[in-house]
């Protein structure tokens, strides 16, 4: 009996010390042993990264694998990502490919990383998840992973007030950003989705500029950035969709400056653009919609079209 008793024992204590190595890779990563006190110290739980792993059960990839960020210079969501790259000095850790280095987005090398064929993805060199989707999931990991410069305000207003200007973007521009280069799409269905483009941008410049605003009266709101002095990830979220705005809506149809009347995101527009991250990925979004213009995307959907003949529908919203 002592004997078998003994064996349960060890069986027991080996299945928990495996256990234990498996939730434990992301905090033996070398970038978080050699955090510094001061900076981000909230590891996201491992348990999380089990879960995703549930979600998207794809190729694995071999322990000290370089990183690959999956992405190509147009997508907004991955320029995200691209520019807390570029921000943490990381390009000799991750590499960045566009999605036909696996032969496309509806190819099998891409869903086998991807399952949604969405991008952009990251395959990683952990075991306990592979490949993670969605920008925001990115962002957060790779916060985390490499925590300094620190992309994280340093109090729960600026947190906050970096939180809320992201989600603003994310949950009501991004859905209908679609209305400024796609087709087809009615003209009356097209000229209200701009037209609430208008709002939220309004909204965000409350955010920034409205003494009322939450945590205005607190250093998060002093600037130029959206959650302070500095650019956080909330700044990262909105920059690249403002990069398709600035190019689109006045060029497209008929804006005249979508910042003139709206001195709090013009001032953060300028500080982003003076940032080099954001300068570097801002080029890189115009450069493709430059190519966009070139091979006639805005005729080819109709949008051309539309603006010129559907005179009783407003498409200007200054």
């Amino acid at each position: 009996q002592v004997a078998v008793l003994l064996c349960v024992v060890i069986g027991l204590s080996m299945i928990y010390s495996g256990s234990s190595r498996r939730h434990t890779t992301i905090l033996q990563h070398p970038s978080i042993q050699s955090t510094r006190a001061g900076c981000l110290g909230r590891i996201r739980a491992p348990s999380s990264g089990l879960r995703l792993a549930s979600v998207t059960p794809v190729r694995s990839v071999s322990v000290g694998a370089k990183q690959t960020l999956y992405d190509i210079p147009v997508s907004n969501h991955g320029a995200r990502v691209r520019m807390l790259i570029y921000a943490k000095g990381i390009e000799d850790q991750i590499n960045i490919e566009s999605p036909a280095a696996l032969g496309g987005m509806k190819s099998d090398g891409f869903k086998a990383i991807s399952p949604l064929g969405k991008m952009p993805v990251l395959t990683l060199d952990d075991t306990t998840v592979s490949a993670l989707p969605e920008s925001t999931v990115i962002l957060r990991y790779l916060e985390s992973m490499y925590p300094t410069p620190s992309l994280t305000p340093s109090t729960p207003v600026g947190r906050a007030r970096s939180d809320l200007f992201a989600q603003i973007v994310d949950s009501y521009i991004t859905p209908i950003q679609g209305c400024m280069y796609r087709g087809p799409m009615d003209a009356s269905l097209r000229a209200d989705q701009l037209k609430s483009v208008k709002s939220y941008l309004d909204f965000l410049e409350h955010l920034l500029s409205d003494p009322k605003a939450p945590g205005a009266d607190t250093p998060a709101a002093d600037g130029p950035f959206c959650a302070g002095s500095k650019p956080s990830l909330g700044d990262l979220v909105a920059y690249p969709t403002f990069v398709f705005i600035d190019y689109m809506l006045p060029k497209k149809f008929g804006w005249k400056d979508v910042f003139e009347t709206r001195p709090g995101l013009a001032r953060w527009w300028d500080a982003m653009n003076h940032w080099e991250p954001a300068s570097r990925v801002g080029d890189e979004v115009t450069e493709a919609l430059i190519s966009w213009d070139n091979d006639g995307r805005w005729e080819r959907v109709g949008i051309e079209e539309q603006v010129k003949t559907s005179t009783n529908l407003q498409w200007s919203f200054d």
